[in-house]
């Protein structure tokens, strides 16, 4: 074995005993902090709904924002959200325990933040977006794709046993009444005004200037800034560069929060949170019943 191998091994033998030395001892770093917290994709309150097909639970940002209060060192927060969105309580989960820390906290928009991203960027104090980001779609939709006809020219039948009349709202498998479709929109109002609601709070504006502006639109950046929405133009380092200076510590470490990549997040693009409909509530049949998503 040559020296340069001897040395190489070495290096490494010392890598995994200070590793496992910071783990038994305890080692922490206590020195002042920006923490980078990163929410791609589809946000979920399911761990199985994302997979390799990309998004985030509730339950793993959650943790992220909770171990981020407790710790002192962390002075600032900056979310990096590239998400359209994704179920309605954990994108208010989220916002709200953004909204419960008591630090300086900044979101990030790069590609899209919209509908359930936009809702958790509004939590914290200050928007940064470039001007051809996708932000906004404060609105809701409960779209879903229903087979009856199909079935119907294939010969396939349902048969509806249910022990409730709305037990079996919304199946793909037959037309929704014209009762069924009025209480499905009045849910999806309910929903729709909280959110109205819960932006116009968090920007610090009024709720019929951003009911105006709710009508489930996208804003680029540029447009997003005119409207209230964001505040300012630029990039995760434009963000960094103004906390910095807002905590007035020019030198303080930047740690970024390192989350796995899933297969779908390396090739997905603006024509996929663009096509699953930004800010979607969709509407699945299971076996077990109806299952309903944001």
């Amino acid at each position: 074995m040559n020296k340069w191998a001897t040395f190489a091994i070495l290096i490494i033998v010392l890598y995994v005993i200070a590793g496992i030395g910071s783990k038994l001892f305890n080692i922490t770093d206590y020195e002042e902090k920006i923490l980078v917290i990163p929410i791609d994709g589809v946000i979920s309150m399911e761990k199985s709904s994302t997979g390799i097909f990309g998004g985030q639970t509730s339950e793993g940002v959650l943790q992220d924002i909770k171990d981020a209060g407790k710790d002192s060192t962390v002075k600032g927060i900056i979310l990096e959200i590239n998400s359209p969105g994704g179920a309605v309580v954990a994108s208010q989960e989220i916002a709200d325990a953004v909204k419960s820390l008591n630090k300086t906290k900044y979101a990030v928009i790069r590609e899209v933040g919209a509908s359930g991203g936009y809702w958790i960027a509004s939590a914290t104090d200050k928007i940064i977006a470039s001007p051809m980001s996708i932000t906004g779609s404060i609105g809701v939709i409960g779209s879903y794709l229903e087979f009856s006809g199909l079935f119907e020219k294939y010969g396939i039948g349902y048969e509806r046993l249910v022990s409730g009349d709305k037990k079996d709202i919304g199946t793909p498998y037959r037309d929704l009444t014209s009762e069924e479709k009025t209480l499905m929109e009045n849910k999806l109002r309910i929903v729709h005004e909280y959110f109205i609601k819960q932006v116009a709070m968090n920007r610090h504006m009024e709720i019929e200037d951003v009911r105006k502006v709710a009508t489930g639109e996208f804003y680029l950046g540029s447009e997003a800034k005119e409207l209230g929405l964001i505040d300012e133009f630029g990039n995760k380092e434009t963000a960094i560069e103004l906390m910095k200076k807002e905590l007035n510590n020019t030198g303080i470490k930047v740690v970024t929060k390192e989350h796995q990549t899933s297969i779908f997040n390396l090739f997905s693009g603006v024509s996929y949170n663009m096509g699953r409909g930004i800010g979607s509530i969709l509407l699945e049949q299971e076996q077990r019943g109806l299952k309903i998503e944001t």
